[in-house]
């Protein structure tokens, strides 16, 4: 004896009856629930703007040239220092030459400097910052912290901090 189908009807446990007047929904139900996803929809998308995401990515590829830095200046036994030439919109990692040798004077190495473009409308508010790390991975000439900040067209605020031991951190 077979059991599930018998002669083309269901039986067992997946049987069930549908009554005669519910056999879906109604335009009514389908359009409302329709106008509240897109009413969540339209409240949602001008909160997820990418621009509004630029002051963060900055913030991250700053912290990210201040840390190779320091990185390569303890493993490389050479000063390194991170700067932001053309008025904010660029961080640049260089190599610091001693010049004379054995003076302990540092002069950056004009052919050795990497430049990242900061995202648009985004750029360093602090003026005239230069972080040089020794090669103990510390802040050259410095004895108290070092702010960056970082804003973008929206006015949103990111700093990062950078202690003469060659601590960096997050604000």
């Amino acid at each position: 004896m077979q059991r599930g189908l018998s002669s083309g009807r269901a039986s067992g446990w997946w049987r069930f009856a549908i009554p005669s007047g519910m056999r879906g929904y109604s335009l009514i139900e389908v359009m409302v629930t329709l106008g509240i996803g897109a009413v969540l929809i339209a409240i949602a998308v001008p909160m997820w703007n990418a621009n509004r995401m630029n002051v963060l990515t900055a913030r991250r590829m700053v912290l990210a040239n201040l840390r190779l830095a320091r990185t390569n200046a303890i493993t490389k036994f050479v000063h390194y220092q991170v700067s932001f030439p053309n008025t904010g919109h660029v961080v640049a990692l260089s190599r610091m030459l001693e010049s004379p040798a054995g003076s302990g004077t540092w002069v950056a190495d004009t052919t050795k400097v990497q430049t990242s473009a900061l995202p648009a409308d985004t750029q360093v508010s602090t003026a005239a910052v230069i972080v040089q790390f020794n090669t103990r991975g510390m802040v050259a000439n410095a004895t108290t912290m070092t702010g960056i900040s970082l804003t973008d067209s929206f006015g949103n605020t990111k700093s990062l901090q950078v202690w003469p031991s060659g601590q960096t951190n997050e604000m």
